[in-house]
């Protein structure tokens, strides 16, 4: 089936005359604290945002080997724990899940989350979830993307590390279940240096396959990468959100904060009024200003009824009356109608044109 070019998730409107969707990824920053996912909800509404994004998983299912060791930068260190247990103290139950649903429905802020199996998908379509996002980490995981094209719900797919190929190949997958697809470009470096960033690919995107609607998985430091992007296409905008960057955990220290979040909402909304329409004209405002700045056609002297226009005869100067330059070479060698004292705009009406 052919891909929808506007997709609604809960009232919002995505696509191409839409406003950018700002999606602030809490993820595992909550830390397991449902009181802390709430004060997140909260803040990003405040700020904002149009969706806060969590990871839905359980341990038991998604990590392999419990031995395994995990070090990631934390508070200025590094801290080495096990996978496992990383993975179990960020988890909620499904009646915290609920709780947490419920509150963005209070709030005003559209809930989604990353689901990461078959039983937590059916749990959160239980509770009503409205949109699924898919992570980078599962681009080539056809059996869970199937899966979660055959709930009908809208899904944001992440392709950071994925080749051109399997693009294809998840377009071609998908669309054989479902039209509501939006893909962001995701650089999988956390965090992401500015020269490995490559936004520019959204164009290449946006022309290779431009039934898709195209966003951006931002995990570089600050708000300005993101901001660029919007200039470039990207109409969904999802981007690490934390309370505090010296909160322990892995994402916190290169999350936004509250107070760079503020700028990257406002700098996306900027930039939405700043790219306008494209079209080569100026806006009515500008044409006032040209009525001013302008120079116009004036007298040089005074010139007598009957006299020829020339080159000496008049001089180019900003006025309030005369005729704009545009209109130089039609008025050039033409007689003058009635006398034109020194410094008095020209007009055409003032010329008798043979």
């Amino acid at each position: 089936m052919s891909m929808t070019n506007i997709i609604k998730i809960g009232k919002h409107n995505i696509g191409k005359n839409s406003p950018t969707f700002i999606i602030a990824e809490a993820g595992s920053n909550h830390n397991g604290d449902l009181s802390i996912a709430k004060k997140m909800v909260k803040e990003a509404y405040e700020l904002g945002c149009d969706c806060i994004k969590f990871q839905t998983y359980t341990a038991e299912e998604f990590c392999a080997d419990k031995t395994k060791k995990f070090t990631y930068k934390s508070q200025g260190k590094e801290v080495t724990v096990s996978e496992f247990e990383m993975f179990k103290s960020l988890e909620f139950s499904r009646s915290e899940w609920l709780e947490l649903m419920e509150y963005c429905d209070e709030t005003g802020i559209l809930f989604l989350t990353t689901v990461q199996d078959k039983p937590n998908l059916n749990m959160m379509l239980e509770l009503g979830l409205k949109g699924i996002k898919v992570g980078s980490d599962d681009f080539d995981n056809l059996p869970n993307i199937i899966e979660y094209a055959k709930s009908g719900l809208p899904i944001i797919l992440s392709k950071g590390m994925a080749t051109v190929s399997e693009v294809d190949r998840i377009i071609n997958t998908v669309s054989k279940y479902t039209s509501k697809l939006i893909i962001l470009h995701c650089v999988s470096l956390y965090p992401t240096e500015p020269s490995l960033l490559n936004i520019s690919q959204i164009i290449t995107l946006k022309n290779l396959y431009p039934e898709i609607i195209w966003g951006f998985s931002d995990h570089s430091i600050g708000p300005l990468a993101s901001i660029i992007s919007v200039s470039l296409g990207a109409k969904v905008i999802e981007k690490h959100f934390t309370l505090d960057h010296n909160l322990p955990g892995p994402d916190h220290w290169f999350s936004l904060d509250t107070s760079e979040m503020r700028d990257l909402v406002d700098g996306i909304r900027f930039a939405e009024k700043a790219i306008g329409n494209g079209k080569i004209n100026p806006s009515e405002k500008e044409l006032e200003v040209k009525k001013i700045m302008r120079r116009r056609i004036v007298a040089a002297r005074n010139i007598k009824s009957g006299e020829f226009l020339t080159e000496e005869t008049v001089k180019f100067k900003r006025s309030d009356s005369g005729s704009f330059l545009e209109n130089w070479n039609l008025m050039i060698g033409q007689k003058v109608r009635n006398n034109i004292p020194e410094n008095t705009g020209i007009e055409l009406s003032d010329l008798i044109f043979s």
